[in-house]
């Protein structure tokens, strides 16, 4: 039992053990049964890898020819654990659930340790938020973080990773003690499971541990040989249909209730047969899950964390009753291209049901056997989505190459070297702020895994989250001290290389009129500029083998520094950061403009006023005669003249433009 004398838990049920769970609740504890064990047997070892199928030729699977289904009676039984067999007490059923990675409270759980620095938390695939891009890993990682905080001190979980159903955050040994207190907390309408991975056990918790461990590896046995059993390695299809009828899997009958709780640890199994994933993805393309009793697949919801690549699916011959039924997998198997629900209720209940889930999935071409659209119409509804809204060129309109040093001064500088770039640029009244988007649209073909966001939550300004004016200016950071401690907190990066990767950039520069003068000379302001950097860079991944990739967007406003400071300064610095996606890269058109301005420059002007007006004419698009106009009035100095350009074009007429508007 978890010890009670510790009294400073910071939110949740009082008085109630951590290892208690509420009756009828989804993903609950281990309940107590009056019948017998299961029975265990060792039938050989599952072939799923790589090596078994490298000689299969690829081909996008047949559901309806693979291994048959053992018959499509009622499974609507209570699950659970079957009489007669070997296994004999709730420690067995404890080990099939919890040791093999099922999300399941313990019966017999450590005492919290403040010598640990990682944790495991189950819950989060049974959750709301499992149906986010990331799967939710991201707001979970805030929740906890925001949970366990408490007066005087902040945790901070340093990094996350998957472990089939389970999430491992790794933090300092007290943060962990904070979080390991949050253990049955509810988030997103799940109940959470924590436990210590590093805790002080018991001699006694340590041989129950073992003797557990022994009983999980000959059951993780027995499950591998029933699933290559039911490998098709021809169709690339594995069938999990019926499994209650199985006896090689000693489930009496799988219902909606039991298949919470056995289908995770199944998958884990399925998992643990492969080691990596792209082997995994060409070994099963097609999945039956026929015959299951299944009426809501978030039930059922770790498939699609096993086999997010699946072309095919059948889930024929279950209780699926609804379209709800099926919005757990809304957002996922973005590659599905066959799609069988055959005698479920949604088929006579909602007829229409077709619609909405040809919405879900751009790739389905066949729904229930029937053709829904062709190979062609996939094609194109993909490159719709890839191409939409055409985007035009950037803008950069530079003054005296001030915004092209600064710009590549800031990528090393960031990168190596955040001090000096804050010396060099940034004084006592700099304004930065940051803002998280994790809604952000991702590209469905290119999206990679999203690193943990724990490092930015706690100074996200993003004002549409963020609503009460405290926290607002709280997270709005002014002056070289502050910006320079926010900017410690943020792992390192590595931006993509201007001259090489200049794909991996949208900038775009123009003249920003009206800034604050610094000297105090000029009531109407100063002349500055607006810079917008869209791109991405990297940051440290949890793995060599991982890239972990940021999209970001990057506003500045630079200005004249004050007398005896700094040259140019940043007045402001708006960093937004969202999921990895690549940039929608500009369009270019072939109109040509009607003519260039070098066939317009007249002869009577000296070589070097020809080069300053054709300068100007190419960047504002006024007709020689406004352009000869403006540079006579600023004495030809071409800085001067672009200024008092942007400051009076609004009142220009259209004929002062070469195209009757101006660039």
């Amino acid at each position: 039992m978890l010890d009670n004398r510790i009294t400073s838990v910071p939110r949740g049920p009082r008085h109630g053990s951590p290892s208690t769970r509420t009756g009828g609740t989804r993903g609950g504890g281990i309940r107590k049964r009056t019948s017998g064990p299961v029975k265990v047997d060792k039938d050989g070892d599952m072939v799923m890898g790589a090596e078994g199928v490298a000689n299969v030729k690829s081909g996008k699977g047949d559901i309806g020819t693979a291994a048959p289904s053992r018959g499509r009676g009622n499974m609507r039984g209570r699950g659970g654990i079957t009489r007669g067999s070997n296994l004999g007490t709730a420690k067995a059923r404890q080990a099939i659930l919890r040791g093999i990675g099922a999300q399941q409270a313990n019966i017999v759980e450590p005492r919290l340790s403040t010598s640990g620095t990682s944790a495991k938390v189950d819950g989060l695939h049974m959750s709301k938020a499992a149906s986010n891009p990331d799967g939710g890993v991201e707001s979970l990682l805030a929740f906890l973080e925001r949970k366990a905080t408490g007066t005087g001190r902040t945790v901070k979980i340093t990094k996350s990773h998957r472990k089939g159903t389970a999430v491992i955050v790794h933090a300092s040994p007290e943060d962990i003690t904070e979080i390991l207190k949050l253990n049955n907390f509810t988030f997103a309408g799940s109940v959470l499971s924590i436990e210590a991975i590093e805790s002080g056990l018991s001699s006694r918790g340590q041989d129950e541990k073992k003797a557990q461990s022994k009983e999980t590896m000959e059951l993780k046995g027995k499950w591998a040989a029933a699933l290559s059993k039911r490998y098709d390695a021809n169709h690339k299809l594995l069938n999990l249909s019926a499994l209650g009828q199985d006896p090689d899997f000693g489930l009496e009958k799988l219902s909606a209730q039991s298949s919470t709780k056995i289908f995770p640890a199944l998958m884990v199994v399925c998992d643990d047969q492969f080691t990596k994933a792209h082997e995994k993805r060409r070994a099963i393309i097609s999945v039956s899950l026929a015959n299951n009793s299944i009426d809501d697949v978030r039930n059922v919801n770790d498939l699609a964390v096993s086999f997010p690549h699946l072309q095919n699916l059948d889930l024929s011959n279950n209780n699926i009753t609804s379209i709800k039924s099926l919005e757990g997998w809304r957002r996922k198997f973005r590659h599905l291209e066959n799609l069988i629900l055959t005698n479920n209720p949604i088929v006579t209940q909602e007829p229409n049901f077709g619609n909405e889930v040809l919405q879900w999935y751009p790739k389905l071409q066949m729904l229930n056997g029937v053709l829904v659209r062709t190979p062609e119409q996939v094609a194109a509804l993909i490159n719709a989505v890839n191409s939409p809204i055409p985007i035009n060129t950037a803008d950069f309109r530079d003054v005296g190459q001030v915004g092209e040093n600064f710009i590549r001064q800031f990528v090393n500088l960031y990168d190596n070297d955040r001090a000096a770039l804050l010396s060099n640029y940034y004084d006592n009244q700099s304004v930065f702020s940051l803002a998280i988007n994790m809604s952000a649209p991702r590209d469905r073909e290119h999206s990679s895994p999203i690193p943990p966001w724990a490092a930015y939550t706690k100074h996200s300004r993003n004002l549409s989250k963020i609503t009460m004016p405290g926290p607002r200016m709280n997270r709005r950071y002014v002056g070289v001290q502050q910006i320079q401690s926010m900017w410690s907190d943020f792992p390192a990066t590595r931006h993509p290389n201007l001259e090489t990767q200049s794909d991996k950039y949208i900038i775009e520069c123009r003249p920003q009129p009206g800034l604050p003068d610094p000297s105090g000379q000029s009531p109407r302001g100063v002349d500055g500029l607006l810079i917008t950097i869209h791109g991405e860079f990297e940051e440290p991944a949890q793995s060599p083998a991982e890239i972990a990739l940021r999209s970001f967007s990057r506003s500045f406003v630079l200005g004249p520094g004050a007398p005896g400071g700094i040259p140019i300064r940043v007045i402001s610095d708006m960093m937004t950061l969202r999921a990895h996606s690549p940039l929608a890269l500009p369009s270019y058109t072939n109109t040509q403009p009607q003519a260039k301005a070098s066939q317009l420059i007249p002869n009577d002007l000296s070589p070097e006023q020809q080069f300053i007006a054709k300068q100007l004419m190419e960047k504002t698009g006024m007709t020689l005669e406004y352009t000869r106009m403006c540079l006579q009035e600023t004495s030809w100095d071409l800085a001067q003249a672009y200024a008092a350009y942007e400051a009076n074009k609004s009142k220009l007429p259209p004929n002062a433009f070469i195209t009757g508007v101006p660039n």
